[in-house]
C-alpha cells in the first residue's frame, strides 16, 4: 500500500511505473469516480515525455499520445455495458505498438493485463494497491512501491 499524501506523491509513482514497467506492458486501474486515475495517467504521459493535455477518454473511449518512449495508449470502459466490445473497436490493434496501455474501470476478468492499481480516497490522501496480475512481477512491482514511497511523510 502506497500512501499518496499530494500531487507529487501521485507523480512519483507515475514516474516509478513508466521507468520500470515493461514495453507493452498493461495496466488496469481501478478506484471511484475522483480517485485519481486520470490525474496518474497524465502523470505517466508526462514521465514518458509527453507535453500535451492529457484528459479522460470517458466519451471517446481511447486517447493516444506519441512520446519519445512509444505511444501511451489511455482507454477508458466506465461507459461500455461490456469493456470486452473494445476488441470490435480496434483496441488489438492500438495496443500492439503501445509502450504502455492505461485501462481505467478496467477488471482483470475483461483485459489480458500485467498489474492493477486501485486507488482510493482517504480523509487526506489517496492510498495505491499494485496488484500483479502476473506472479514474474510481483517483485517489480515491489521495486516500484519502495521507490514510490521513498518520500511517503506529508511535508
Amino acid at each position: 500500500m502506497i500512501r499518496l499524501h499530494d500531487e507529487d506523491a501521485t507523480a512519483r509513482l507515475a514516474h516509478a511505473l513508466a521507468r520500470r514497467l515493461p514495453p507493452g506492458a498493461v495496466v488496469l486501474l481501478s478506484g471511484p469516480m475522483g480517485a485519481g486515475k486520470t490525474t496518474l495517467v497524465r502523470h505517466l504521459a508526462r514521465a514518458l515525455g509527453f507535453r500535451g493535455r492529457v484528459t479522460s477518454p470517458t466519451y471517446t473511449l481511447m486517447h493516444t499520445y506519441p512520446t519519445p518512449a512509444g505511444t501511451l495508449l489511455h482507454v477508458d470502459v466506465y461507459r461500455l455495458p461490456d469493456p470486452r466490445s473494445l476488441w470490435d473497436l480496434g483496441l488489438e490493434d492500438a495496443m500492439a505498438g503501445a509502450r504502455l496501455t492505461l485501462i481505467e474501470w478496467g477488471r482483470p476478468q475483461d483485459f489480458d493485463a500485467d498489474v492493477l492499481v486501485e486507488l482510493e480516497p482517504e480523509a487526506r490522501a489517496r492510498r495505491a494497491r499494485l496488484e500483479a496480475l502476473r506472479p514474474e512481477l510481483e517483485p517489480l512491482l515491489a521495486e516500484i512501491a519502495r521507490e514510490a514511497a521513498a518520500d511517503d511523510e506529508p511535508a
